[in-house]
């Protein structure tokens, strides 16, 4: 979505991006629409749930900088980014994420654009909340305070900084205070995801990577404290996790949990989430924007969510969403929908309004637009 706000604000685009040839070669007629060139660095991160990334990131203990950052480090990818900068007239750079910034020159001339889809030190912070390993919190307090300044850092370098809400742009403002940010929301093509009202009635659905900490968390907190108050309720209500990559071990804690299923890897999201009764988000880490309760909304899907996974979205809670962090408070929540088809076809329909009205492509084209625009000014071009 991003490059296609780019494109329809009449940008020559040129995308260098970490992945392979082969996901390059499957996504080559849609890239051609909207980029005038695109190359790929064949390089995969280490996993943040693997077996390696444990001793990768005692490895980095006693560096300053933060593992998150570490990981992406690439010598080809700074080579490509060089080759790039010194072959092609270029206007502005547009750094994706804050890790990468680690691969793009310091004695940079072209304007330099920072995307931050979340606030780094914000998550870790609240994992922090709920852990209870000691060796574990001291380890996430050190790399909150790493990642604290790195994010500082990068938007001390930007000319511009883009965040996905208000909540997140205060939180920015303070780290760097000089440098403009701006608000460019995550958004869904609303043409792309149609309403469905109909759903199985006793389905309620979860979708996220369970590559993610905080999403496995979130099924872990949703089956063990919400799920058996929820059952008393509802007998026959199923619980569906939608998202890559669920380990075997992860599976099998819930192994013994009646009706709880996984369906790993799918090719569309929007299959699974047309099932559905109703989609929640029990998150309890966070930053930034769900995507998640973007796309169930723009089905007419009702969402029950706690607060933090549906920070910095401007639905209200009873009018097009329900809040609740307690556990028994979501569970009736989730039931009250579930008996309810009218109700819970009503709210559904609102979160579709909001998307359509607050969530479209068209408030991520301007956003975008704006800034571009200051980091250009920045410069003074």
């Amino acid at each position: 979505m991003l490059l296609k706000a780019l494109a329809a604000n009449g940008h020559e685009v040129d995308l260098l991006s970490f992945g392979q040839q082969a996901q390059l070669e499957t996504y080559s007629a849609e890239i051609r629409r909207v980029c005038r060139s695109a190359h790929v660095v064949p390089y995969a991160p280490a996993s943040l749930s693997s077996g390696a990334d444990y001793w990768c990131r005692l490895a980095t203990l006693p560096s300053m900088m933060p593992y998150s950052v570490v990981r992406y480090r690439c010598r080809a990818m700074k080579a490509s980014i060089h080759i790039r900068l010194q072959a092609h007239q270029i206007d502005a750079v547009l750094c994706d994420s804050p890790y990468s910034l680690v691969n793009i020159p310091v004695a940079l001339a072209e304007p330099l654009i920072v995307n931050s889809e979340n606030i780094e030190h914000i998550l870790l912070l609240r994992y922090l909340a709920i852990e209870r390993n000691p060796a574990r919190r001291a380890y996430a307090w050190l790399e909150s305070q790493k990642l604290r300044r790195w994010e500082q850092y990068a938007c001390a370098r930007a000319g511009s900084v883009m965040v996905c809400s208000e909540h997140d742009r205060s939180v920015m403002a303070k780290l760097s205070p000089g440098t403009p940010i701006t608000m460019v929301p995550n958004v869904v093509d609303t043409d792309q995801y149609i309403p469905t009202l109909d759903g199985d009635d006793s389905t309620v659905l979860y979708t996220g990577g369970m590559d993610w900490y905080p999403n496995r968390d979130a099924v872990e907190f949703f089956v063990s404290r919400i799920l058996p108050e929820l059952r008393s309720l509802i007998p026959t209500a199923k619980f569906i996790v939608a998202g890559r990559n669920p380990s075997e071990e992860f599976r099998r804690r819930f192994a013994g949990v009646p009706q709880v299923e996984f369906t790993g890897t799918v090719l569309d999201i929007r299959a699974e989430i047309a099932k559905a009764a109703v989609c929640v988000v029990p998150l309890r880490i966070g930053s930034g924007t769900r995507l998640k309760i973007l796309e169930a909304g723009a089905m007419a899907k009702p969402i029950v969510s706690t607060r933090v996974g549906a920070e910095g979205l401007n639905f209200i809670d009873g009018e097009d969403i329900m809040l609740a962090d307690e556990p028994a408070a979501f569970a009736h929540a989730v039931a009250g929908l579930l008996v309810n088809t009218s109700y819970r076809q009503r709210l559904g329909q609102a979160a579709r309004r909001r998307v359509e009205e607050q969530y479209s492509f068209l408030v991520l084209q301007t956003g975008v637009y704006e800034a571009i625009a200051e980091a250009m000014k920045a410069v003074g071009n």
